[in-house]
């Protein structure tokens, strides 16, 4: 830039800027003035433009790298109920020396198992409803998104949710939700958590066994992951045998005995959701 207006005649200058005798101490280059305004060197008002030039270019990567990994928790999670997107470690309540106070303490320590990136076991809560199973998990997920480094992106899905509105895809070839959409996004997230597993076959009147369909997007989901997963449900290993097959169940189960990844409510823990009268 600076060459460029060097090379401009001086009566081409006239009205936009006047030479000065004046030297930049910087370039070596004639400082300029514009009526109103203090003298200027042309090299260093180029290079301050292309200093802040790049620095809106950095903003716009850093934004677009956060949106890739760390924004993908809040932004493309599926929720049946949005409360569970602010349920965190410090908002599980409990009291010491109980059954939820001893599963929190194994929920921490297993987040920071996912803090390292080598860890690829899956980790299962299971128990009565309303003991908070999602309330862990998106705990987890929190923890994690909010503190391993390099960033990752973090999901959380609603299995009854997400078939849901992927099975509404098969008619509405508009919509976001398609089984090609989600299979990629949730094969893409560093740490998932499939939320209320079994309940897409609960809601079944005719079966409890889950439906092919469902078995098959499923196991195409989990053996694309390969660990790296956080499942809740509400039934037991033999409840979750009569409803899914076994290449699904291996699947689901990937690391989870040899890494003691089961988090378990008994009776002991109250549904914190009960119906009080």
């Amino acid at each position: 830039m600076a060459n460029r207006m060097e090379a401009l005649s001086f009566s081409a200058m006239q009205g936009l800027a006047c030479m000065m005798n004046d030297i930049c101490p910087i370039h070596g280059t004639h400082m300029l003035i514009m009526p109103g305004h203090d003298p200027f060197c042309p090299q260093c008002a180029s290079d301050e433009r292309d200093r802040r030039e790049l620095g809106i270019i950095h903003q716009h990567m850093a934004k677009r790298a956060e949106r890739a990994t760390t924004g993908v928790l809040m932004h493309d999670s599926i929720f049946d109920d949005p409360d569970a997107a602010d349920c965190t470690f410090d908002s599980y309540i409990t009291d010491p020396g109980t059954e939820a106070a001893a599963n929190l303490y194994k929920a921490r320590h297993l987040a920071g198992r996912y803090l390292n990136l080598e860890y690829r076991a899956n980790t299962i809560l299971t128990g009565n409803p309303g003991t908070g199973k999602t309330h862990l998990a998106m705990g987890m997920l929190h923890a994690v998104n909010d503190h391993i480094q390099p960033p990752v992106a973090c999901l959380f899905i609603s299995v009854n949710e997400m078939t849901r509105r992927v099975k509404d895809s098969f008619n509405n070839r508009q919509s976001w939700y398609t089984e090609e959409h989600v299979t990629r996004m949730v094969s893409k997230a560093n740490l998932l958590v499939l939320d209320d597993l079994g309940s897409e076959s609960s809601m079944r009147s005719m079966s409890n066994e889950s439906s092919d369909w469902t078995q098959q997007f499923l196991f195409g989901l989990l053996n694309k992951r390969k660990g790296r997963t956080i499942i809740t449900t509400n039934l037991t290993s033999n409840g979750l045998t009569k409803i899914y097959n076994p290449k699904l169940l291996s699947r689901m189960y990937w690391g989870v005995e040899k890494n003691g990844g089961v988090i378990k409510f008994t009776d002991a823990t109250e549904d914190k959701r009960k119906v009080l009268f």
